[in-house]
This record gives structure tokens, sequence and C-alpha cells, in this order.
């Protein structure tokens, strides 16, 4: 698995270094050059969206929610996401990071049960994003039938994992795994299984109330639609025009290639290629779709370094108080 991360990620730098030659690194530069201030604007969209994100997550913990300050979930939301966008980890190290900046905060089981729901919530969101997207907004918009069809043919492949994933939950995710980790052979402590236990019945407690599922996703749909308007943004500031409804289909096109390609660690020039890819199939200029790809890296970015002074803190704060 590390050979393969560092292969995929290798190859991700070498993509884009050759969109960037290809494309021309003076063309790319001018239109980033004409974004200028307007990458404030795509900083703030995204500070919209990490409070929305941590509603979605602050609704996922199982009833009766945990008394946990809405300032405790939203830094640790920013340290496990700068881990996420850092580090090849496949989205695993920042949900790791999540539980550990709850220590202290909230009870074990039930922080790490929300973690486990909202990945999964915050999945189902962008399944629903996307469907709903193509049915309104991508159906009106002529694309070639191969990529159409392996769109919509991935997407039914990962919609399929989803259920089941959210099937598994209700069943008992956690403690299955150990049953089935006991039968091949690995050793499960006794005191892991019953925490497992604990996890589960954490879990299922979340699915036996149906209003905390549905403000769940909500709070991460509501957080997948602004991307659209940091694309509406951007399109403005190059000059191709600010049709919302053109924002919309290349945040739905580009949120399905992202799902489709998480595989790649940290998105390394899948982002940009495929912003690439989506402008040629739209007839766009694809240099402006390289920059807005960039752009959205240097959001990232940016929103990453306050995730690492956000890390830094709790871990210097914890340190304090272990002293």
């Amino acid at each position: 698995m590390a050979v393969a991360e560092r292969l995929l990620l290798a190859a991700g730098i070498v993509l884009f270094v050759v969109l960037l030659y290809r494309l021309g690194p003076s063309t790319v530069w001018a239109n980033l050059r004409m974004i200028r201030w307007g990458f404030l604007l795509v900083l703030a969209q995204e500070g919209v969206s990490y409070l929305l994100n941590t509603t979605g997550w602050r609704f996922a913990f199982p009833p009766p929610r945990p008394p946990v300050r809405f300032r405790h979930l939203l830094a640790a939301r920013l340290g496990g996401e700068a881990i996420n966008n850092l580090t090849p980890t496949a989205t695993i190290g920042g949900e790791v990071v999540r539980g550990r900046m709850l220590e202290g905060v909230v009870d074990s089981s039930p922080a790490w049960a929300s973690i486990a729901i909202a990945k999964l919530m915050q999945t189902f969101a962008q399944m629903g994003f996307v469907f709903l997207g193509l049915l309104i907004v991508v159906r009106g918009t002529p694309l070639p039938e191969g990529f159409e069809r392996g769109l919509y043919i991935g997407l039914v492949v990962l919609t399929s994992g989803l259920l089941t994933g959210i099937f598994m939950q209700r069943r008992g995710l956690f403690s299955a795994a150990a049953r089935v980790g006991g039968r091949i052979g690995i050793r499960i402590p006794a005191r892991l299984a019953e925490q497992l236990k604990h996890l589960d019945a954490e879990i299922a407690r979340f699915y036996a109330a149906p209003g905390a599922f549905v403000m769940s996703v909500l709070g991460f749909f509501g957080g997948w639609c602004m991307g659209v308007f940091e694309v509406y943004i951007v399109r403005h500031f190059l000059g191709i025009g600010a049709s919302l409804s053109r924002a919309m289909t290349i945040e739905i096109l580009s949120v399905a290639l992202a799902a489709l390609l998480l595989f790649v660690p940290a998105k390394a020039g899948t982002q940009e290629g495929g912003k690439v890819l989506i402008f040629q199939v739209l007839g766009l200029d694809p240099a402006k779709g390289l920059a807005l790809g960039i752009v959205r890296r240097l959001r990232e970015l940016s929103w990453s370094m306050v995730g690492l002074i956000v890390l830094a803190r709790h871990h210097s704060r914890h340190r304090s108080a272990e002293q």
C-alpha cells in the first residue's frame, strides 16, 4: 500500500507538471493574476463550508448529544482536514486526529461513533449532491457518451458501497469485524472487544433517531453546495461568465471525479487535471480550468495552515496540562 501511494503521488505530480507545460506557465500565471482579491472571497466561502460541515458532524453524535462545544468540534475539524490535505493517508489520518483532539472533551465511545457516522453521512450527502445535480443541471449539458457512461457506472459502484457501509453500521460493523478477525486468527483483546460493542451501541442509537440522520446529511450537503459558489467566484474573476448553472455543472462533475479518484493521495494532480478535463468537455479554455484547480489547491493549503496552527496549539495545551 505504501509503494502504491508513493507511485500514485508521483504520477499525480508528473500529471500536474505535464499539464502546466502543455498549457503554458505564462498563460496559467496570467489567469491566476486575474483573480486578485477574489481569492479572499474563495477563502471566506470555505470558512462557511467548515461551519456547515461541523454542524453536520455535531448532529452525527448519537442522541442524547453530549454537551460538547461547537468551537471544539470546529477546531478538531480544522486539524483533521489539515492532515487529510497534507498527508497521503486516504482521509483516515484526519479522522484519527479528530478523535484524539476530542479526548478529555467528550467520552471516547460517542466521540469515535460520531466520527464513523459523520464519515458516512458526508459521503451520503456527497452522492446526493452529485446525483441531484446530474438530474437537474448536467442532463441539459451535452457530455461525451463514454465520459457520461463511465461517470454513472463509477457513481453507482460508490453508492452501492456507501449503502453497504450504512447497512453494516446499523448491524454492528465493528463487533462483526472483531468476530471475523478472531475467525482468521487475529487475537482481539477482551477489553477492545467490549469497547467495540459500546461503539456499535452508540452508532445504533444514532440510526434510531431519523431526525439526527436528516440534520447531519443536510449540514454536510450545505458544505458540498458551497463549492458551487467557489467556482462561481473564480469564473467571474477569470472573465468567462458567472452563470450559476454552469458553475453548478462544473462543481458537480468535479465532486464526482474527486469521489472516483479518492485513492490518489492528497488528490495530487487529479484535482488540477480533473478541472482541465471538465473545461475541455464543456468547451471552455483548459488553461482557465487549470487555474481553477490551482486556486482550489491554494485555498486548501491556506486553510490547512490554519488547521496546523490549531493542532499545534491543542498539543501545546495538552502538554502543559500533563506537566
